[in-house]
């Protein structure tokens, strides 16, 4: 792996103030969101028809991916307005819509009293979910990693994102497990509690200033246009980012829903138990997170996702040999960790990839690529892995896993970081047999230089390449 070399620059207090409250925000946003997700075993029967057991599962295979399918209208929606109006506004309206479902979650009827209309209500509250998330899961990430502009420490900041995202989802199962011990409805005190946490993070979320990089933008957008080079790499790195993001939901699933389906139907855990196990996977992933963003300040970030991915190739197929030999408590969480800690996301590369986008565009780039590809793989991962598995056995999830794997490498290698623009084109022109002039070579040359001695003047390098 490629060393990095970079003295550490401290964070300034009023940075660190923001990164707080965005922060903290992000866990109760997510505690709301993963309420449903670890509680879908529990909480999704309460809605579902109990004739057809096919009807039944189908249905909650759908109200699981039903919050990922509004995404791509959202992603159009909160593009547009964290482009034009600020990543704050949409920071503080997507928690307040969080707020609201959770609070009625608990109040809708059970099937036994109003039928379908109890499955469609729960259906309708998930997608307003998903529509609220889209804005929030990458308005944050884009805040932090303009916010504290600073290598290596940027990494750290940013990998902060996905851990909260992770510690919401851990006291999302605690909270629930501990519900469920004293009362089988015990799930909606979860709920009310998650909405009045949502709708206290809210009003705490327009106390935040807009990042430097945005008002910057704002006040003079015409030096802000994309360089040539940029809008050269705009359409492949869009597709990249759509590449590196199809894996995620996969897993998640996996890791998640078929996992706990295994442990309850096949292991015969229960609820609590279950429960405990995804708990003992969240804290794993984050001290995993806190260990990739610290390799950061010493090597390439997509070096270590280029590790990772490979030890997945093989660490998957062998995990899955062994649960095929024996399916016990032991071997499916060692086989869930494992698809979880290889293929789960792209950090700690994240504040890497959405510098690489231009500032006028950057939320809706970023977003509509991780909302497109999440909504078609939530969409269909879990209709997928029911077929398969049914079809296949384990060797159809295995299949699943391996084949969204070889994407998400091939998608490592397909992205342009802005740092490697220059030199990228500089090879692909010479690679077509493009006649180089004096001017592009010096362009190139310049720009190498610059680099390695000017780093602290991102500004002025930024105007050779618009040249």
């Amino acid at each position: 792996m490629t060393k990095v070399s970079v003295e550490p620059k401290p964070i300034p207090l009023e940075e660190k103030k923001a990164l707080g409250i965005v922060l903290t925000g992000n866990f109760l946003e997510y505690f709301d969101l993963m309420l449903f997700s670890h509680l879908a075993f529990v909480v999704a029967p309460y809605f579902m028809p109990k004739t057809d057991p096919l009807v039944a599962k189908l249905l909650a295979i759908l109200t699981f991916s039903s919050s990922f399918v509004i995404r791509p209208f959202a992603a159009l929606f909160w593009g547009y307005i964290g482009d034009n109006f600020g990543r704050v506004v949409v920071l503080s309206y997507t928690t307040l819509i969080m707020a609201v479902t959770c609070f009625l979650i608990p109040n809708i009827p059970p099937y036994a009293e109003i039928g379908i209309y109890s499955t469609i209500l729960i259906i309708g509250c998930r997608v307003l979910q998903g529509f609220s998330s889209a804005g929030e899961a990458k308005g944050a990430e884009i805040f932090v990693a303009e916010i504290v502009p600073h290598f290596p420490k940027i990494f750290l900041a940013s990998a902060l994102v996905p851990i909260t995202c992770d510690l919401g989802g851990l006291f999302a199962t605690l909270l629930g497990s501990l519900c469920l011990s004293f009362s089988e409805e015990g799930w909606k005190v979860c709920f009310y509690i998650g909405a009045a946490i949502a709708f206290c993070s809210s009003i705490s979320r327009k106390k935040l200033r807009e990042t430097k990089d945005f008002l910057n933008y704002c006040r003079d957008k015409k030096k802000s246009k994309p360089t040539a080079v940029q809008r050269f790499f705009e359409r492949r790195n869009f597709l990249a980012l759509v590449g590196l993001n199809l894996i995620c939901p996969t897993a998640f699933y996996f890791a998640y829903s078929f996992g706990s389906d295994l442990l309850k139907d096949t292991v015969g855990l229960s609820a609590n138990l279950i429960l405990f196990n995804n708990s003992a996977l969240l804290m794993i992933e984050i001290v995993f997170l806190f260990a990739c963003a610290r390799l950061a300040y010493k090597y390439d970030p997509f070096d270590i996702l280029k590790v990772r991915t490979y030890l997945s190739f093989i660490l998957m197929p062998l995990m899955f040999v062994v649960l095929s030999m024996q399916t016990s408590h032991l071997t499916v969480f060692l086989t869930q960790l494992i698809v979880l800690l290889s293929t789960a996301s792209f950090d700690p590369a994240t504040p890497v990839v959405i510098r690489s986008f231009g500032i006028q565009t950057r939320f809706s780039r970023y977003s509509k690529a991780w909302a497109f590809a999440k909504a078609l793989m939530y969409l269909s991962t879990g209709y997928l892995t029911f077929y398969f598995h049914r079809w296949f056995g384990m060797w159809g999830i295995l299949a699943l896993l391996m084949f969204f794997s070889t994407i998400f490498c091939i998608s490592l290698y397909a992205f342009v970081p802005y740092s490697k623009m220059s030199e990228t084109y500089a090879r692909l022109k010479g690679a077509k047999g493009h006649k180089w002039s004096i001017k592009e070579q010096d362009l190139t040359t310049d720009y190498r230089m610059a680099k390695q001695e000017l780093s602290y003047l991102p500004s002025q390098l930024k105007k050779w390449v618009e040249k």
